[in-house]
């Protein structure tokens, strides 16, 4: 390949700021909307109390979406329908990460403590972080990214209250998932399609109580997928450029391991697979081709091991520690995994659980995501998103069998149900992505046809209409999975076993200045 035909393009400020205008967009609504949900005042210890608070999230949603519609109606008026479309894309996924992050605000109204208090994960992370201001190490094996995060944030905002601290850096973390993954969709789908396959994906996998883990998976397969992608297109660049870029995906995927690691291992077996099919392609290009797929696969690998190595070695040599944690998913058929529950499914344990199914007990809603597999694949099955989530699927389930069948005989269960989290993502992501694969193959024959006919092909842009119907249905869809998802966590007596529980804790735990929170039952907490 001659250095003439290497691709070398000038940055394009006026893309840049556009994408610049799209992120601020959505990290603008996430935090506003979050503000706004705190400034909610209602006791929500009473179940009158949160329904009115819930109530009060939903009118400020719709006012919020409104303001989107306008500002992206003016935006087609002024003819910058294509940016226009960008922002009210941002700003929804904002908006629909917000009001989960200020619903989980109004049913924390009234204590400091975030959910849990100084229970369960909740607790353990907070004495990490206070040993750390004490010079302390923490766990060799979990990763060191948050709780370094929250011993920074404890001592520059909240001194002596790691409690505190953990609830606003938890509503944060909340509210910016939406921007986070619809901005990672968006390096492989348009605006309205990485809404809708990424955050409407996310909503039934991100849990309040630790949203960082959730959102390393959430940002992983696109970001995997965007790679895949720039391995096949490396031809075209420089050397330098190609082990640049390869050096970026590096850098963020190092980030996200050292955020949460546990993904990366249940991915492993997906990825690889995705990955040799990606370079098999590349072989086909040609040498060059390869060589360039190489320097950019290098150089995701140098800067990976350079900034995650050693916490990689401390991970590996510590592989073989057994984990014993045993709950109600462990005993659960294997292969269910259509409704992610967490470890507290409430009272759905007391009748049956899994639900019945229609069809010899597997329900509508896993046939759907099964249609979606099938169409994916059937439809787009060299598309990089689709092997990844395709191949991720195939590899999790492998890892997941594999630990259950020897669960008996090594009395572990290696947090194996966990692995249906991902399985649920990127089974929902396939379904999103049939979607957007046949819509394509619509639009192009339509193009065809229209241009056979001498008349113009389809716009790359989306008519106003269809536009601004799918914004609506949406935002829709993330009003009633908020409140849903919202209402799980609102207070409850922790006799019920569900999820409420974890807020009736940090209404019941006296705070660090040895006062009552201000909601407690009768005025009456615990130390």
């Amino acid at each position: 390949m001659s250095a003439s035909s290497i691709e070398s393009r000038p940055v394009d400020l006026r893309r840049v700021a556009q994408a610049g205008v799209e992120a601020g967009s959505g990290i603008l609504a996430a935090l506003g909307f979050t503000w706004a949900g705190m400034a909610v005042d209602v006791n929500p210890m009473t179940r009158i109390g949160q329904v009115s608070g819930l109530a009060a999230l939903q009118f400020r949603f719709l006012l919020a979406f409104v303001l989107i519609a306008v500002i992206w109606w003016t935006a087609v008026r002024l003819g910058a329908r294509a940016l226009g479309l960008r922002i009210a894309c941002g700003s929804l996924a904002g908006l629909a990460t917000g009001l989960y992050a200020g619903g989980i605000a109004v049913a924390l109204h009234g204590t400091p403590w975030p959910l849990n208090g100084n229970r369960g994960d909740a607790g353990q992370v907070q004495v990490w972080a206070v040993g750390l201001l004490e010079g302390k190490p923490i766990s060799n094996v979990y990763p060191p990214i948050f709780p370094h995060l929250l011993a920074w944030w404890t001592e520059t905002f909240n001194p002596g209250q790691p409690g505190a601290a953990l609830k606003i850096l938890t509503l944060l973390l909340v509210a910016l998932a939406g921007p986070a993954v619809y901005l990672a969709w968006r390096l492989i789908l348009p605006p309205l399609w990485a809404l809708g396959v990424g955050v409407v994906a996310a909503y039934p996998i991100i849990n309040a109580v630790k949203p960082y883990a959730d959102v390393v998976l959430l940002v992983l397969i696109p970001l995997i997928a965007r790679l895949l992608t720039s391995l096949l297109a490396a031809a075209r660049r420089s050397p330098w450029t190609a082990l640049l870029i390869g050096a970026g995906y590096g850098v963020l995927l190092a980030v996200l391991f050292l955020l949460y690691s546990g993904w990366f291992v249940w991915s492993a077996p997906g990825v690889f697979a995705a990955l040799t099919i990606t370079l098999v392609k590349a072989v086909r290009g040609g040498r060059p081709a390869l060589w360039r797929a190489l320097a950019v696969l290098g150089g995701a690998t140098g800067a990976f091991l350079l900034l995650a190595g050693t916490y990689l070695v401390r991970l590996l040599s510590n592989s073989g520690t057994p984990d014993t944690y045993m709950y109600f998913d462990t005993m659960i058929d294997p292969a269910y995994f259509a409704m992610w529950q967490g470890d507290m499914p409430g009272p759905a344990t007391a009748g049956f659980w899994p639900p019945p199914g229609e069809l010899a007990g597997v329900g509508v809603f896993a046939i759907v995501l099964v249609a979606g597999l099938v169409i994916a694949l059937w439809s787009g099955s060299d598309h990089p998103a689709v092997q990844v989530a395709a191949c991720s699927v195939l590899g999790v389930f492998a890892l997941r069998y594999w630990f259950a069948s020897h669960m008996e005989r090594d009395n572990a269960v290696q947090l194996y149900p966990r692995t249906s989290a991902e399985l649920l993502y990127c089974l929902l992501v396939l379904c999103g992505l049939a979607g957007y694969l046949l819509s394509r193959r619509v639009l192009a024959r339509r193009a065809s046809a229209e241009e056979a006919a001498g008349a113009a092909g389809a716009a790359g842009v989306p008519g106003v209409r269809i536009s601004g119907a799918v914004l609506c249905g949406l935002a829709l869809v993330f009003s009633m999975a908020g409140s849903a998802t919202i209402d799980k966590f609102m207070p409850a007596d922790p006799a019920r076993n569900t999820w409420g529980q974890m807020a009736w804790n940090a209404h019941t735990l006296q705070t660090p200045g040895g006062t009552c929170p201000r909601f407690a039952p009768a005025g009456h907490c615990t130390k």
